[in-house]
């Protein structure tokens, strides 16, 4: 039979009221916030899981080895979570799990240098009731304002994280999640061999060359990852290419059928000797046909030239005047590849194109601009619509974030930052009543760049 330390009970208990339940529920709620990952009930539903998981370490706390109990407490949340918030998804709860985990280990570190000074871990755990609620508490306190401060204001700033993780392959960022996880388990029960209680050297020897490879696992998995998101760029790109160019040519089809009928209205009114009426309507058929075949003519670019007709295209169906002015000095311009010149401004003009279709149609314009001055490549899409705030324009290029729905992922414009950033090049956003919204790109000329236009 168990033979139970000395005091069990009551250390016990002042462990789980003193430090567990605070601890835990100031973890799981500045985890939610943080996230903004507010399900329904959640005030209750916190408060439960605090006390059951809380309850769950507290009983082994002193009764089973440290590192044991550092396993349990960053193993046991998983299960809780699941049996109080069944709704939750699988990668939420690696990020309310890590984020908890961040403030444990925070606290830890505190704990421990306090240790330091008293001289021992043991002159904390067993010292008076008002000792530790004096010790522990002001942190408890500090972490709680501060989630009630953000929650006030509406601060989540874990939240685009989060919405991004919902749209991005699985695979790779949970195994990259659990290699942190795992190398943070690896870093807990280091501290407890250093501040708690020594561990053997063969299994010390064991836990540093198994961290020593978690670290090279987890770099090898970044590269991976970030190798991957450039693949799918590129990919994304194509396709956006290959989509721009159907419309098209599927606007080029609609004009052959229209220009078979147009011939036949303008031979009907020669037959009739109605002159006038014919020189009008022959005068309205060049104007759209000019207006149309534009881009083909102005730019000896072949994938600018069809992502230009393209846009127009899709334009003239949702009934938007967008209007564009290219500068042939920008034609020349070679330090912007030509595929992340389509990514950029192909995502720029979808981004307004998707804002101002929620305008009346007598109020939708788009307008592109690209000219090249002091060395420097700017590229301007102006359209009307709502003046943003300062939060929405500071939060506009994070990934994730959208303010459209009908599965937009929000990936856009971020990908438009990343692609301008690679060539150290600039992003404002302006917004205001009488414009609408400005977007401009700035772009050095470097003597390293590739031809753009091949």
């Amino acid at each position: 039979m168990m033979t139970l330390p000395p005091d069990y009970i009551s250390n016990t208990l002042q462990f789980l009221f003193i430090m567990c339940i605070p601890q835990s529920l100031t973890g799981i709620w500045f985890s939610f916030v943080s996230l903004k990952l507010l399900p329904d009930r959640y005030v209750k539903r916190m408060i439960i899981y605090s006390i059951i998981q809380s309850v769950y370490v507290a009983v082994l706390f002193f009764i089973v080895p440290s590192w044991v109990h550092i396993l349990n407490s960053l193993l046991s949340p998983f299960l809780f979570l699941t049996l109080v918030f069944p709704e939750i998804r699988m990668k939420n709860k690696f990020f309310v799990i890590l984020f908890m985990t961040a403030i444990s280990a925070c606290f830890d570190l505190i704990y421990a240098y306090f240790a330091i000074l008293l001289g021992g871990y043991e002159q904390i755990l067993y010292n008076s009731i008002l000792f530790k609620i004096v010790l522990f508490w002001p942190g408890f306190l500090a972490i709680a304002f501060l989630t009630a401060f953000m929650l006030r204001k509406k601060i989540h700033f874990a939240r685009e994280l989060r919405a991004f993780t919902i749209h991005v392959r699985s695979g790779p960022y949970l195994m990259l999640l659990s290699l942190v996880l795992v190398q943070v388990v690896l870093f807990m029960i280091f501290f407890s061999h250093v501040f708690i209680k020594p561990l053997h050297a063969q299994t010390l020897q064991i836990m540093i060359i198994t961290s020593i490879m978690l670290f090279i696992c987890i770099t090898i998995k970044i590269m991976q990852i970030i190798a991957c998101s450039r693949i799918e760029g590129m990919y994304q790109s194509q396709d956006t290419y290959i989509r721009d160019l159907t419309h098209m040519f599927a606007s080029i089809r609609g004009q052959r059928h229209d220009f078979a009928n147009h011939v036949q209205v303008m031979y009907s009114m020669l037959a009739l000797k109605k002159y006038e009426q014919l020189q009008t309507y022959m005068e309205e058929v060049v104007n759209e046909i000019q207006s149309t075949n534009v881009a083909i003519v102005d730019l000896p670019s072949p994938a600018l030239a069809a992502l230009v007709q393209a846009k127009a295209a899709i334009a003239a169906e949702k009934n938007i005047q967008f209007d564009y002015l290219i500068h042939t000095t920008s034609l020349t311009f070679n330090s912007v590849t030509c595929i992340d010149l389509v990514r950029i401004i192909g995502n720029l003009v979808d981004n307004a194109f998707d804002e101002v279709v929620k305008l009346p149609e007598a109020e939708r314009g788009v307008h592109l601009e690209m000219f090249v001055h002091n060395n420097e490549l700017y590229i301007t899409v102006i359209n009307r619509g709502n003046q943003l705030s300062t939060h929405m324009i500071a939060q506009i290029f994070q990934p994730g974030y959208t303010t459209k729905s009908n599965g937009h992922l929000g990936l856009g414009l971020a990908n438009v930052l990343e692609r301008v950033r690679s060539y150290n090049g600039k992003v404002s956003v302006e917004s205001d009543m009488e414009r609408g919204v400005v977007f401009t790109i700035k772009i050095p000329e470097t003597s390293s760049a590739q031809a753009k236009f091949a």
